[in-house]
């Protein structure tokens, strides 16, 4: 194996990049680092009222003390002797007939370019060129939404042989919250409300995410239907760069049934609400098959058929299968 001069590896590379292989004379191009993302984990809360959320890190920085050079001594040459800096050098391996060429990491200096003798090297980094510090990335503002990048320009990992370092990127991560659903900028929650408050009004409490009470009470004669949705203009979440507009609530109602009710309750509602409607034209006397609705629900009427069929199975004299509906004939 035989290694090329590095006066030739030098001359070789100059041509290469100063448009000898490349058809054209370029200008030296910036060296930036590489880009890196952080997800940021918040509450609706936080985005509803803004906060500042540090997230600790770590962060390479070129040594103050040596100005990234890793010597003490301006007047040293860091760079190593045998690569010259480049941290590779072309070998040349000779395939038969062939000549082949092909760069490896300089072994003299580990690939990195410079070689520091101990003497010279800087007490600070100890000839490393970087440090570490603790540089904690701080942001966060009303209204911001899930999956919204905050960048950080230039706020990457520093390096003597990058020129621009990279952006850091928060990435925010909405945790679900227990009460509200954001859409955008509204908000949307469920409430349950009993049939006499869907009749006859209500009022209820919701604790909003900025810890005010806000009171919700029906407009007088006004009637709630199961799955109805109302809306409370401007109390949803705050605009993004807009903190003065706000969204919408909108609170989407499920009204609970009572299971029974008393003769004596049957008898008032009948009172004040429309009768039932009457039978229509197609009604024949003559013909007349009376059916109740059973008081059991859709899925306590399936177990108890599942259960018969399974007894059936076991009994070696048969059955006569589930429960039939049950109709009285005249």
């Amino acid at each position: 194996m035989q290694f090329m001069h590095a006066d030739a590896m030098d001359d070789m590379m100059s041509a290469f990049f100063s448009g000898g292989g490349m058809g054209g004379q370029r200008g030296p191009r910036r060296r930036k680092g590489r880009d890196v993302g952080h997800a940021l984990p918040v509450t609706l809360e936080d985005l509803y009222n803004g906060k500042t959320v540090e997230i600790p890190r770590d962060k390479t920085v070129l040594c103050p003390t040596c100005a990234g050079r890793g010597t003490k001594n301006p007047n040293a040459n860091a760079k190593c002797r045998v690569c010259r800096g480049a941290g590779a050098r072309i070998v040349v391996r000779q395939m038969g007939p062939m000549m082949q060429q092909m760069q490896v990491p300089c072994d003299a200096c580990n690939g990195e370019g410079n070689k520091i003798e101990a003497n010279d090297r800087c007490r600070d980094c100890t000839g490393k060129r970087t440090k570490e510090i603790s540089s904690p990335l701080k942001a966060l503002e009303k209204g911001m939404e899930h999956q919204h990048q905050i960048p950080f320009r230039g706020e990457g990992d520093q390096h003597p042989d990058i020129d621009v370092p990279g952006d850091i990127v928060l990435v925010v991560q909405q945790m679900k919250h227990d009460r509200f659903v954001r859409d955008e900028h509204d908000l949307h929650m469920k409430q349950k409300i009993t049939l006499a408050e869907a009749l006859c009004g209500f009022q209820f409490v919701i604790a909003h995410l900025d810890g005010r009470q806000l009171v919700v009470r029906s407009a007088a004669g006004q009637m709630i239907k199961p799955g109805d949705k109302k809306c409370i203009a401007g109390e949803g979440m705050p605009m993004w760069k807009k903190p003065a507009q706000f969204g919408d609530l909108v609170i989407e109602f499920d009204v609970e049934f009572p299971e029974r009710m008393m003769d004596s309750q049957i008898e008032v509602l009948r009172a004040v609400l429309p009768p039932p409607a009457a039978l229509g034209a197609e009604f024949d006397p003559e013909d007349v098959h009376e059916c109740y609705l059973s008081r059991q629900s859709l899925d306590e009427i399936r177990k108890e058929v599942e259960k018969e069929d399974a007894d059936d199975e076991d009994d070696p004299r048969g059955g006569g299968g589930g429960p039939q509906m049950q109709c009285a004939h005249q």
